[in-house]
């Protein structure tokens, strides 16, 4: 709910030594490309990992933030298959991109996964890949290696659970029953998905990177409600901050708009943040153009202006 306040054969490699004289300075090229456009992360392990990017002579790498890769850096296994699922083999620049048509499917180096042009624009110059937005386009551009940056990762369905719920799995050797149990967990992926989709991209962000210390506390959370400021900005402030202020914008249980406008006025909601509760208020609407009345209702005043933006079984 809102609240008002991601083929061409040859033996030549990209990072190989004995490649030509200027073969092996791309890495470094276009790190600095990436240092400028502010992925300071992939901009760092472009030059000290080139294997996990340039096992072809040519590649498009769709670079993420520096937020969704520290959420990768506890697991190695992990990072490395994300990465292989963002670079494709072919080196395409925007425009090619823009050229194809929606649909359009691009291998990448990780065995038998494709990612999809799900958006091509060419009037807009806007592109999708897996949905999220190419928001650099074109950071670098070389004769056989191109870089674009994206809104979110690029993650299929099996990277997802791994991401989310994958390291208190891995605790537990007793957990024989991973698919049975994901399907009563709370899809955190889906989440984070449909709040960027639907706008609220600083909120999205500041879930995402502060998801691991969540799932610390609350590994089996089933259903929760999400109360998402259209701008969010504790995304800058310290982790601590910017954890603590996610929580309170969460609950631990799933209230339709319709069930919050039953509530009592100054009904108590559990939030994340333990002692921290929110206060529900109502209003009723009075809007001769609305037909279908609606209780306005508002979350520690604030009025939530977007009820229901998505729902799901549990979120």
């Amino acid at each position: 709910m809102a609240i008002s306040s991601s083929l061409h054969s040859t033996n030549e490699s990209l990072a190989a030594p004995s490649s030509s004289p200027g073969l092996h300075q791309v890495p470094l090229n276009a790190s600095r490309a990436l240092g400028r456009a502010g992925f300071t992360a992939m901009a760092a392990l472009l030059p000290i990992a080139p294997e996990l990017f340039f096992s072809s002579p040519r590649a498009t790498i769709f670079v993420i933030k520096d937020l969704f890769m520290a959420n990768l850096s506890s697991s190695p296994w992990l990072m490395e298959e994300v990465l292989r699922y963002h670079t494709s083999p072919l080196k395409l620049s925007v425009d090619d991109l823009l050229k194809m048509p929606r649909g359009s499917c691009l291998p990448t180096l990780l065995a038998k996964k494709n990612v999809t042009v799900t958006r091509s624009d060419a009037e807009q110059r806007l592109v999708e890949i897996n949905g999220a937005v190419i928001t650099h386009p074109n950071v670098f551009l070389g004769e056989r290696l191109a870089i674009h940056g994206v809104l979110q990762p690029l993650l299929h369905k099996e990277q997802e659970l791994c991401l989310v719920q994958s390291s208190k799995r891995n605790r537990d050797p007793r957990s024989l029953s991973v698919v049975e149990k994901e399907r009563h967990l709370v899809d955190w992926g889906r989440v984070i998905r449909s709040l960027s989709s639907s706008g609220f991209v600083s909120f999205a962000i500041g879930l995402q990177s502060v998801l691991d210390g969540i799932l610390d506390d609350n590994a089996d959370l089933a259903s929760v409600t999400v109360f998402a400021p259209a701008d969010f900005g504790f995304v800058a402030s310290n982790s601590a901050i910017l954890e603590r202020m996610v929580r309170l914008h969460i609950l631990p249980h799933k209230y339709p708009h319709e069930e919050l406008a039953r509530l009592p006025d100054r009904a108590s909601l559990r939030t994340l943040v333990p002692g921290r509760d929110l206060e529900i208020g109502r209003k009723d609407a009075s809007c001769s153009t609305d037909t279908n009345q609606r209780t306005r209702v508002a979350i520690n005043g604030l009025e939530i202006g977007v009820p229901d933006i998505y729902k799901s079984r549990n979120f």
